[in-house]
């Protein structure tokens, strides 16, 4: 209440401003510009260091006026938000909102009608400090109607630092927005084909159980690509694709690499029908449509169009897919990280061979049908995940830190094993840690699961191919190929199993077999060290140190069980030597477990002559004229780290890579990313080694094998600057 001292009064006000100033944000009041009310809106109350703020640009156009989208169209402007934000902070692209067709006459614009709200993320420093944040957005627009009129408003937020708290109304109308984004589409593969002077992008659903389409719409990114105007038939295909016909611009650029968009579709690009707007990013297959003077004289025909969609697909046949499968699977048994689990199975051959015939055909039969089903269990869970929207490729289980950890324990203790440090009880041959004394049917059943587990990290000669055919076909053709995949992997074992002859000419078991199975225990080693580098590159040195402290505690546990739990003479001493293995066992699971979160993704740093791949960083390069190498890699990957070391850091290779001003992107995979996972699908892979040459010019890169030699290399480089 005020009172007759202005004194007093003053006091108040002010009091009352600062008390309001703490105890909340500051929340510009909506903006009334000409035909449209403005709004800043912020998801969040409060914002703490290290948040992800959602903020948003909310507008209302006036009956009958509209906005534009990022692609205007034939004509208009697109809306841009210039952000003022405090030190540290950044700003990602607006997140936008589906559009839709506004026909003005002959053309047709994208936009926003009613009310549009363009969601924005906004990255808070972990080092951030201050007590209030200060936000300000300046937008531009155009708003239409049959006059066109520029606009622009200056909004601010202020808002108090503390623990986030949501604001409802605006939180639920901004994680609205955001989540109908347009998504990258799960349970189809899209492919674009050119044909005459349209362009045909085809839906092919992954699953059988893919919705039934009512009606498409594809809006482009870029401008001159399609005539917006022109009418979008949709058809379905013989085979259960489907295939929207567009009309090419009469100014269409025959040089752009990719087509990409957005697709509108109902009921939806997943397997439950919902997600009505996909993003769209695929190559043209063999090379854009040629650029044409002026439209089709005849319009588009729904017959034609589905004759084109029954056309023969522009990707490995099925046929094909199944014997680079098998001969994948056959090479893969030569790939590195193969070989610790396929030498101690051979020394199991070694040890049987002047045994029983049907011993050793059973155990040959029971270590295929183990790759067997792990193949298959690999395979629905990667075709499982994918459906439901995850970016998944081969090896993806190495992404994992405890599953790399895990692998690392294994394989130490079997290589303790065999080493003589301990000797498996006979309650644990049947486990899958007795696969180095063959445990009978049941232990080289589990031995084969356990060579396809350490299979994935590699990708042999024929597999990528086959692979990437595999994740993007119907259920019942990736099964098929996962089954080549397997049975060409397991042939050897089933070969050698039922042709014992081969082995008669082994040496009897004797001490020699000892010698070797102890010999056989460094491969085992050396795999561990590879997995602990792989973790302190996933989570920091300090997870790798960790585990192998953890592995130690482990070995000794190992040691202690052995010589007093085992060996001991007394009861006591063996009740002490159980309890005190079972202490030291647990104490290094505990402590060499990754318990430590994964680094913040920033962007990699520069390795020598290789920067950090992107989409954006690929389209500089060739945009500027320079070919462009892509290194798809990882850490996990055995090959991958091969040919690093033995190729791409050759002498030969640098000297080229040089001689051709080669742009070197390198794509690390060691962690999840999906970025580079939607990458390589549209490549058609799946997994890596991916080699890639892109040249200014050229619609598709050349993909180089799976292994590589510096010959292969140059002569690529060759080939290409005399195309040129």
């Amino acid at each position: 209440m005020l009172t007759s001292d202005p004194v007093m009064n003053f006091s108040r006000v002010i009091f009352a401003l600062l008390l309001g100033a703490l105890a909340g944000p500051a929340l510009a009041a909506p903006a009334e510009v000409p035909h449209a009310r403005v709004e800043l809106l912020s998801a969040n109350a409060a914002v703490a260091p290290g948040d992800t703020l959602l903020v948003g640009l909310r507008i209302e156009h006036e009956p009958g006026w509209h906005t534009y989208w990022k692609n205007p169209g034939d004509s208009g402007m697109p809306t841009r938000i210039q952000w003022t934000l405090p030190e540290g902070w950044s700003a990602g692209p607006i997140l936008w909102p589906a559009p839709r067709r506004i026909r003005v006459g002959p053309l047709a614009n994208f936009g926003y009608e009613d009310t549009v709200v363009l969601p924005v993320e906004l990255t808070v420093p972990r080092h951030w400090k201050q007590p209030r944040a200060a936000l300000t957005a300046h937008a531009e627009w155009l708003i239409c109607k049959e006059v066109c009129l520029p606009g622009g408003v200056t909004l601010s937020l202020d808002l108090p630092a503390g623990r986030s708290s949501q604001d409802s109304a605006a939180a639920a109308t901004l994680q609205a927005a955001r989540d109908a984004a347009p998504r990258a589409p799960r349970g189809w593969r899209l492919e674009a084909k050119a044909s005459n002077s349209h362009v045909l992008l085809r839906m092919i659903p992954v699953f059988p159980s893919a919705p039934v389409l009512s009606s498409a719409e594809f809006f482009p990114d870029q401008p001159d690509l399609i005539d917006n105007a022109a009418p979008q038939i949709l058809a379905r295909a013989d085979d259960g694709a489907w295939s929207l016909a567009l009309t090419a611009a009469p100014g269409f650029r025959a040089d752009l690499p990719r087509l990409g968009g957005i697709l509108v579709v109902s009921p939806g690009l997943s397997p439950d029908g919902t997600g009505q707007a996909a993003t769209v990013d695929v190559p043209w297959p063999g090379g854009a449509p040629a650029a044409r003077a002026k439209p089709p004289d005849a319009p588009l025909d729904a017959s034609a169009i589905a004759a084109a969609a029954n056309g023969p697909a522009n990707d490995l046949g099925l046929a094909m897919a199944l014997a680079f499968a098998f001969l994948g699977g056959l090479v893969l048994n030569l790939m590195p990280c193969v070989f610790p689990v396929v030498s101690i199975k051979v020394l199991n051959f070694a040890r049987d061979a002047h045994g029983s015939a049907a011993r050793l055909r059973t155990q040959g039969l029971a270590f295929a049908s183990g790759i067997l089903l792990s193949f298959w269990v690999l395979a629905g869970l990667l075709l499982a995940l994918r459906a439901g929207g995850q970016a998944l490729g081969w090896g993806y289980q190495l992404q994992s830190p405890p599953l790399v950890a895990g692998l690392a324990t294994l394989f130490f203790l079997l290589g303790l094993n065999l080493s003589g440090v301990f000797e498996w009880g006979t309650r644990l041959q049947s486990t899958a840690s007795s696969v180095d004394h063959g445990g009978g049917p049941l232990g080289a059943f589990f031995g084969g699961l356990l060579a396809t587990l350490v299979a994935t990290p590699c990708t042999a000669p024929f597999m990528g191919a086959a692979l990437g055919f595999a994740l993007t076909r119907p259920a019942i053709q990736s099964l098929l190929v996962f089954t080549a995949l397997a049975l060409g992997m397991g042939a050897p074992y089933v070969l050698l199993a039922f042709r014992p002859g081969w082995l008669s000419r082994l040496p009897r078991p004797g001490r020699w077999m000892e010698t070797l199975k102890q010999m056989l225990a460094f491969p085992l080693y050396l795999t561990v060290v590879w997995l602990c580098w792989v973790l302190s590159e996933q989570l920091g040195s300090g997870a790798g140190a960790r585990l192998m402290a953890g592995l130690v505690l482990l070995a000794a546990a190992a040691w202690l069980w052995q010589r007093f739990a085992v060996q001991g003479r007394s009861r006591a001493v063996r009740q002490a030597g159980v309890a005190g293995a079972l202490a030291l066992a647990a104490l290094g699971a505990f402590y060499g477990a990754p318990t430590q979160e994964p680094p913040a993704q920033t962007m990699p740093a520069q390795e020598g002559p290789w920067l950090p791949w992107s989409d954006a960083a690929l389209a500089e390069e060739l945009s500027a004229g320079r070919p462009v190498f892509v290194d798809f890699t990882a850490a996990w990957c055995v090959t991958c780290q091969v040919n690093k070391r033995l190729v791409l850091e050759s002498e030969p290779v640098r000297r080229a890579f040089v001689a051709h001003n080669v742009a070197l992107l390198r794509a690390d995979w060691t962690r999840r990313d999906e970025a580079i996972t939607a990458a390589l699908a549209k490549l058609g892979r799946s997994g890596v080694p991916v080699y890639a040459l892109y040249r200014p010019g050229e619609s598709l890169p050349q993909l180089l094998p799976e292994v590589l030699s510096p010959g292969l290399v140059t002569d690529a480089l060759e080939r290409g600057a005399a195309d040129r």
